[in-house]
């Protein structure tokens, strides 16, 4: 079946092919009635507007390419709903691809979203990125907004949160509860978010008069199974702290899966604190203290500034790094 053309719309509805263009893409001046008509016969017709002459006329996309490292984790879920949800309401359309925490594949995919025509990328990088690994979208001087974590020395733009203050703010929930010494389990080390919550905590114990040993630091992976196995494996040397906070919310419910393990009540015999606050925090019993780093307040952001940047020539404002905020909850309590 033939599809049809802005010719046959233009025909059908007996205005001129300029004045069919001018209603379909919005511009121009055309009468309500005009349009009224060109709507209705594009319609009858089951006209879909060919994005990619529209971007040949204009110079512009409306696709918004997306990476994310992954989206397994509920937060990346929260995030990324945000952000196509900005999208979609100014009109646009979001192509969303994920790294797997893989460099190389985190650079095929900037290529290939460039080569897709998009008219900027959101990237969250993975882990190790460099700016080296940003060429594919920096040689063509597409709108490059990263978010969650930043690639030092890129000069694109960033929406996250202040990771430092995170970090000072999970450490002094502790610390205000009586905890001397704590363990930090996971995530990836001399990634920005990892040293800037570090930097956070030791700060926290400075403050205090404790030094940088009241909190030990157990890199690496980011998931449920890491947190429980590294809190069986401390306990088991006599090394476990009865204060312990996770790189995120949803690894937090491996540490509970180890306090239930060694008989310990979170909230009574050790206390437990992530990051995120995302809505599965709310469902462990006793609900989980967490600091709120903001993901859909993050994807919103970059997308709006995506969006605004593809449409202008300015750039942006580098940076925005947004208030955490410490979300009180029962898996705390004074010691």
């Amino acid at each position: 079946m033939k599809r049809s053309g802005i010719k046959d719309v233009a025909a059908a509805a007996g205005v001129s092919v300029a004045t069919a263009s001018y209603v379909l893409s919005g511009t121009g001046r055309p009468s309500e009635a005009t349009r009224k008509r060109v709507l209705a016969a594009a319609d009858a017709l089951g006209f879909i507007r060919d994005a990619s002459a529209a971007r040949l006329r204009t110079g512009k996309s409306n696709l918004v390419g997306v990476i994310l490292n992954n989206i397994i984790n509920p937060f990346f879920s929260e995030l990324v709903a945000s952000l196509e949800a900005t999208v979609y309401e100014a009109g646009g359309l979001t192509l969303l691809a994920t790294a797997q925490n893989d460099p190389v594949r985190q650079e095929q995919l900037l290529a290939s979203m460039v080569a897709q025509g998009v008219g900027s990328v959101i990237l969250s990088p993975v882990h190790g990125s460099t700016l080296a690994d940003l060429a594919p979208v920096l040689a063509h001087k597409l709108p490059l907004v990263l978010c969650v974590r930043d690639v030092p020395g890129s000069q694109a733009a960033f929406v996250g949160v202040d990771d430092e203050k995170s970090g000072y703010l999970a450490a002094r929930c502790l610390l205000e509860a009586g905890h001397r010494s704590m363990v930090f389990i996971g995530g990836y080390p001399h990634t920005t978010t990892w040293d800037g919550r570090c930097a956070g905590i030791r700060q926290a114990l400075a403050d205090t008069g404790l030094p940088e040993e009241a909190c030990r630091l157990v890199p690496g992976l980011m998931h449920p199974d890491f947190a429980e196995e590294k809190m069986l494996l401390l306990a088991s040397q006599g090394m476990l702290p009865n204060a312990v906070i996770c790189f995120n919310d949803d690894q937090a419910s491996g540490a509970y899966r180890a306090s239930r393990k060694l008989g310990m009540t979170v909230g009574r015999d050790i206390a437990i604190l992530g990051f995120d606050n995302i809505p599965q925090g709310r469902i462990l019993e006793p609900e989980l203290t967490t600091v709120d780093i903001r993901p859909a307040l993050i994807g919103q952001m970059a997308a709006e500034l995506a969006l605004r940047w593809a449409d202008s020539t300015a750039a942006p404002a580098p940076h925005h790094r947004l208030e955490p905020i410490l979300v009180r909850r029962k898996s705390v309590i004074s010691s």
